[in-house]
């Protein structure tokens, strides 16, 4: 029986600006995506029952793979079922984009899989039914983007390595927008995430979490820890050995870590 496998990169945002809420109840946003060498990985087998494995108990039922392919077969008329199985790398609810890529990659495994065309999936409609980050995952390229998050403008990339530090909690996307600390950008700035104070004020686990890291590193590290971007991660950009080792020595359980690079692709 044919086996199919995709994987599916993180991403981190360098920077997130919300600039105005629009009249539907969605925010507009600039920001900019780097997708990173870190990955889940998914297998499909078509099957005559639908059935979902995945290494996480937690993400078994109401999972975004299968929310995926109910929203494919209804837009397009298929009966398609699968056997899926999802090992799941990146860690959930972090920032970092697993669910959105999970979705992205689902969807470009369909469309391979049906004979349709990428370019004709309605991007506005997926990015309000699926998640808003699924049309940057689609593009398979790091880049600048606006909309809800749907729309790419240019690609670009900072070809860096970054230091991932993900406590062992979850942040809600939703909550941070309907934050009452949140302010909007009126000008874009490429050196700031509109949620990064927000989620120090609504979150106690985050700000001990950061107030931690910064007993860690000291001052300087105040103005180096940046937000991945909705959710609890943070990251260092081009960290030194030094700082690695640091955070390495003191986890403490409270955190994990890992190095990854700016994703290469052609």
């Amino acid at each position: 029986m044919d086996s199919f496998k995709y994987k599916s990169p993180a991403k981190i945002n360098t920077f997130l600006n919300v600039l105005s809420k629009r009249d539907d109840g969605y925010h507009d946003i600039y920001t900019h995506f780097e997708l990173i060498n870190y990955f889940d990985e998914i297998n499909f087998v078509p099957s005559t029952k639908n059935s979902f494995f995945c290494n996480d108990p937690c993400l078994i039922k109401g999972n975004i793979i299968q929310k995926t392919c109910n929203w494919f077969n209804e837009v397009y008329n298929k009966k398609q079922i699968f056997n899926i199985n999802l090992k799941k790398n990146i860690p959930y609810g972090s920032g970092l984009g697993s669910a959105s890529s999970n979705s992205a990659s689902t969807l470009r495994f369909l469309c391979m899989y049906h004979g349709e065309k990428i370019q004709n999936l309605d991007k506005t409609e997926i990015s309000k039914k699926l998640g808003a980050d699924v049309p940057i995952f689609l593009e398979q390229k790091s880049g600048f983007a606006s909309g809800v998050g749907e729309v790419f403008e240019k690609e670009y990339s900072f070809k860096s390595e970054y230091l991932i530090i993900s406590p062992n909690f979850n942040i809600s996307t939703k909550d941070l927008y309907n934050s009452k600390f949140l302010q909007t950008n009126y000008q874009p700035d490429k050196k700031t995430n509109s949620f990064f104070e927000p989620l120090k004020q609504e979150s106690h686990e985050f700000k001990a979490f950061y107030d931690y890291l910064i007993d860690i590193g000291g001052e300087r590290f105040k103005y180096k820890l940046k937000l991945t971007g909705t959710g609890s991660s943070v990251f260092l950009e081009n960290p030194l050995r030094s700082d690695i080792e640091l955070f390495k020595r003191n986890t403490k359980k409270k955190f994990r870590i890992f190095v990854a690079k700016s994703l290469e692709y052609n």
